[in-house]
């Protein structure tokens, strides 16, 4: 298993996509989103990893027979996923993502699919410039290892400019079913205005 691990071209995804997808109200609308994105990795046999809070309503509905492994479905709170200690750090989250990629890989998997709802920024305390410089450091991260990184904006709770520096830090766009390539993103040194 490399970092060249086949991609899914039929489904839209290749090898080190970091993807951003807008869903309203959550609920339902976040639940077909994730479910979708899951269903697809789990029938690629890959391992998949899932930070939101609502857990039980996804599992709910993924078929049995597609648990081939019993670690192939990971969930992780919000809170887990992204406040580890209680506080935020740029550094954790990467360095999060990068082992749970490596565990795949050294586990057997060809690729890892992660998925993570981004609702907690709205309540928490961290300066959203400090969230969108960890997107942009997402993808670089996301190339080196054979995985998919999807990352869900509810367009109930952020505002024009959140939306702006969404589109800015992911490189496609996972519209109505589809992954496209994003025309408003920005490379990570002229998004945090490195020389």
């Amino acid at each position: 298993m490399s970092p060249h691990a086949p991609n899914i071209a039929e489904l839209g995804f290749q090898v080190g996509d970091h993807v951003c997808a807008f869903y309203n109200g959550g609920g339902s609308a976040l639940d077909d989103i994730v479910v979708d994105y899951v269903l697809k990795g789990l029938q690629a046999k890959d391992k998949c990893v899932c930070f939101i809070d609502r857990a039980s309503s996804v599992r709910d509905r993924i078929p049995v027979e597609l648990m081939t492994r019993e670690d192939i479905l990971q969930f992780f709170t919000e809170d887990e996923a992204y406040l580890p200690g209680g506080h935020f750090s740029k550094d954790a989250l990467l360095g999060g993502l990068e082992g749970l990629a490596e565990e795949a890989v050294s586990g057997g998997y060809d690729r890892l699919w992660v998925l993570g709802d981004v609702s907690w920024i709205v309540r928490s305390t961290i300066d959203i410039n400090t969230w969108f410089a960890a997107e942009s450091g997402v993808n670089e991260l996301a190339t080196r290892r054979p995985q998919f990184i999807m990352c869900l904006y509810d367009l109930d709770l952020f505002d024009g400019e959140a939306v702006m520096y969404v589109l800015q830090t992911h490189p496609k766009i996972f519209v109505n079913g589809m992954i496209i390539t994003n025309p408003r993103y920005i490379p990570r040194q002229q998004f945090l205005g490195s020389p």
